[in-house]
């Protein structure tokens, strides 16, 4: 939090965005645009748990309008930092020795890539916690001259407030939707 507290305009800044929002139907993408800009990246976007379907959906994204679901197992870089916790930092997705020095399982699907005709290079993501459990992953991409550990000291040390962030526009949508707490991922089982 060192790294942050030199910056406590923007930590400041954040936490008012997010207690303050009366409409909290952009606060996601609000405050991951901020953590984008903060860390000079390109892209970011933000994975949240779906407790009933057992994967991660893409709830907040730039450069694409596509849902996007994924599995929860060590194959990719966001499930890797989901079940582990741990946050990564790639110089090169495309360089399966820099992958597989993380865990063996890890690949980079160049699919969305090809797609959209997005070159990926550097990545950064890292685990969302609400109330000690796992809601989410941040990812971050292609930060001009890749990312540094400031990059990561920086992400961990706006993913606390995004997780607060997450956490009051769930239980927001939960109590407009009429949901129940324990559907949400940081409830109790």
């Amino acid at each position: 939090m060192k790294e942050f507290i030199k910056n406590s305009d923007s930590f400041f800044n954040f936490i008012n965005c997010v207690v303050e929002a009366r409409d909290r139907s952009n606060t996601l993408k609000n405050r991951v645009e901020d953590i984008r800009d903060y860390l000079g990246a390109d892209r970011c976007a933000l994975f949240l748990y779906d407790k009933k379907a057992e994967e991660l959906v893409l709830r907040v994204a730039q450069g694409t309008n596509n849902e996007e679901r994924l599995p929860i197992n060590k194959k990719t870089l966001i499930g890797y930092c989901f079940l582990s916790g741990k946050t990564l930092c790639v110089n090169d997705a495309y360089d399966e020795s820099e992958l597989k020095a993380i865990d063996e399982a890890i690949q980079f699907s160049r699919k969305l890539d090809q797609a959209s005709g997005y070159r990926t290079k550097s990545v950064l993501v890292t685990p969302i916690i609400v109330r000690g459990k796992r809601v989410g992953v941040f990812q971050a991409v292609n930060k001009p001259g890749g990312f540094i550990n400031y990059s990561v000291e920086g992400v961990t040390d706006f993913a606390p407030m995004l997780g607060l962030a997450v956490e009051i526009v769930m239980l927001d949508e939960a109590l407009k939707k009429g949901k129940r707490f324990e559907d949400l991922p940081f409830s109790e089982d």
